[in-house]
C-alpha cells in the first residue's frame, strides 16, 4: 500500500515536471519567471506549509514527536555531511554539497504528505529547518572554503527558519489562530507541489538529455546521495530505539530525496560550476523515481 501511494505521487510529480519543462521550452515560462517562482516558493509557499503544519492541538505526545523528529534529522544530516566530506573533501565542492544536502523541502514535503498525510509535514519540518541551517553554514564553508562567509544574520533572516520559529511558538503557546488565517495558509500551502515541480521542469529544460545522462562525473555523487547515504541513515535509525514509525519514516523519506535544488543558487552566488550543479539536481531527480521506492521498501522491512 505504501509503495503504491509513493509511486502514484512520484508519477504525479513527474507529470508536473514535464509541464514545467514544456512551458520553459516553449517560452511561456522565462528564466526571470522561473527565478520569481523560486522566490515565491522559498519566501511564501514553503513557510506557509510549515506554519500550517504546526497549527494543531498541543499535547505532550506531539512535543515528544517534535523532539524526536529533530533528533533523527540531526543524526541524518551529520551522517550525510560526514560521508560526503570523506568522499570529496574540500576540492570537489559541488559533489560534496550535492551529496550532503537533500531536497527535503521541494520534494520531501509532497512525498511525506502523500505517504503519511498532513501530519507528516509536522514531522519533516525539523529536517527542513536543519537543512537550511546547515546549508547556510557548513554548505557556504564548503562552497567558499572561507569561515568568514558564514553569516548568522543571513540564517536568522531565512524565511523557512522564521516560519519554523513562528510555527513552534504557535504550537507551544497554544495561541488560537482564526479560521480565516488557517484557510488562507492552506490555500497557499496547496501550491507547494505544483510550483516546486514546475521549477524542477525549468531546471531540466536548461539541459539536453545528452548532457544529463552522459556526465559521468555526476553519477558518483548522485549514487552517494540516493543510495549510499540513505542506506547508512537507515542503518542508524534501525540501531536507535525509535518506536514511532511515522516520525522515523518522515525523517527517512526526507533524507532519501534527490539533490537539493538550492545547490544551483549557491553555485551561482559563489561562482562554482553552475552547469554541473543543474546536472546533479536533474539527474538525481530522474533517478529518484527508481531509488526512492526501492529505499522505502527497504525501510519498511527494517523500521
Amino acid at each position: 500500500m505504501l509503495i503504491s501511494i509513493l509511486l502514484r505521487q512520484i508519477a504525479i510529480m513527474a507529470l508536473l515536471i514535464a509541464v514545467g519543462l514544456y512551458l520553459c521550452r516553449k517560452g511561456f515560462l522565462t528564466a526571470q519567471g522561473s527565478r520569481d517562482l523560486g522566490a515565491i516558493l522559498l519566501r511564501i509557499i514553503i513557510p506557509c506549509v510549515i506554519v500550517k503544519s504546526y497549527i494543531i492541538q498541543y499535547s505532550r505526545e506531539r512535543l515528544l514527536e517534535l523532539a524526536l523528529s529533530a533528533g533523527l534529522a540531526l543524526a541524518g544530516f551529520v551522517l550525510a555531511m560526514g560521508i560526503a566530506y570523506l568522499a570529496y573533501g574540500r576540492c570537489r565542492r559541488i559533489e560534496n554539497f550535492a551529496a550532503a544536502f537533500c531536497n527535503a523541502g521541494f520534494i520531501g514535503i509532497p512525498l511525506v504528505q502523500a505517504v503519511i498525510g498532513e501530519e507528516g509535514v509536522f514531522y519533516v519540518a525539523a529536517s527542513i529547518a536543519l537543512l537550511n541551517l546547515f546549508q547556510w553554514t557548513y554548505g557556504v564553508f564548503i562552497m567558499t572554503d572561507r569561515r568568514d562567509a558564514i553569516s548568522a544574520k543571513t540564517i536568522a533572516k531565512n524565511p523557512v527558519v522564521i516560519a519554523i520559529v513562528v510555527g513552534v511558538v504557535l504550537f507551544v503557546s497554544r495561541i488560537p489562530v482564526p479560521g480565516i488565517v488557517t484557510s488562507t495558509l492552506g490555500y497557499i500551502a496547496g501550491m507547494n507541489t505544483p510550483v516546486a515541480m514546475l521549477l524542477m521542469g525549468t531546471y531540466m529544460a536548461k539541459l539536453s538529455w545528452r548532457q544529463l545522462l552522459l556526465d559521468k562525473r555526476a553519477y558518483g555523487c548522485v549514487l552517494l546521495r540516493l543510495v549510499v547515504i540513505p542506506a547508512a541513515i537507515l542503518l542508524v535509525f534501525w540501531v536507535l530505539p525509535v518506536q514511532n514509525e511515522n516520525v522515523a519514516l518522515a525523517a527517512y523519506l526526507a533524507a532519501a530525496t534527490p539533490v537539493g535544488a538550492n545547490i544551483c543558487v549557491f553555485a551561482q552566488q559563489y561562482e562554482c560550476d553552475y552547469q554541473f550543479s543543474v546536472v546533479t539536481v536533474c539527474l538525481s531527480t530522474v533517478l529518484s523515481i527508481l531509488t526512492v521506492p526501492a529505499m522505502v521498501s527497504l525501510a519498511q522491512m527494517v523500521l
